[in-house]
């Protein structure tokens, strides 16, 4: 550390905020809020209520088999604002455990996962007959004439790249797991 920012440094002063209120004076504890406030179902507007006829109208089930936080959350976001269950697995053991146990419309595959990748995925769930005819489509950054014949050997439905194409995501959900639109 050089001499002038030592220097610097011993005449700085840390304030911290003082307990005081917007206008200087000390802040009293206000009665008219309770931290035990019973919770009320229209507090803040009408809730929609759920049903089982709600739940029986849930669009179709994705899993999102990714091991980086950003794209996987982006997807989840995407696919839940659009109606669509979103499950996540983040390597490929986990993927078919998940795609083993649930009851799945579609499957977005990353090709690079920890474990056992995409295309090791794609076998193994093929080789399920309960799994033989769920949509996969494969999500890389990749080049995807890398991979292109073997995937499409192992049993992969279509392709989509990184960066994601919103568009694109748009018409695989509308051909491999259309949902319609929920009752209001």
């Amino acid at each position: 550390m050089s001499r002038f920012l030592r220097r610097f440094v011993k005449k700085m002063r840390f304030e911290h905020p003082r307990n005081t209120g917007s206008l200087g004076g000390i802040r009293q504890p206000s009665n008219s809020v309770s931290p035990f406030t019973p919770y009320t179902p229209n507090r803040f507007g009408a809730e929609h209520a759920w049903t089982p006829a709600v739940f029986a109208q849930r669009g179709p089930t994705v899993l999102v088999v990714e091991d980086n936080d950003e794209t996987s959350f982006l997807l989840r976001t995407v696919l839940r604002r659009k109606g669509y269950g979103v499950i996540e697995a983040w390597d490929g053991k986990q993927a078919i455990d998940v795609a083993e146990n649930e009851e799945l419309d579609l499957i977005l595959l990353d090709l690079q996962l920890p474990r056992l990748n995409g295309l090791g995925v794609i076998h193994r769930l093929r080789q399920n007959a309960k799994l033989e005819n769920v949509p996969i489509v494969i999500i890389t950054g990749q080049d995807p004439e890398k991979y292109r014949t073997t995937a499409i050997a192992e049993g992969c439905d279509d392709f989509l790249s990184k960066p994601i194409d919103f568009d694109r995501l748009d018409a695989l959900l509308d051909y491999y797991a259309p949902t319609g639109k929920l009752a209001a």
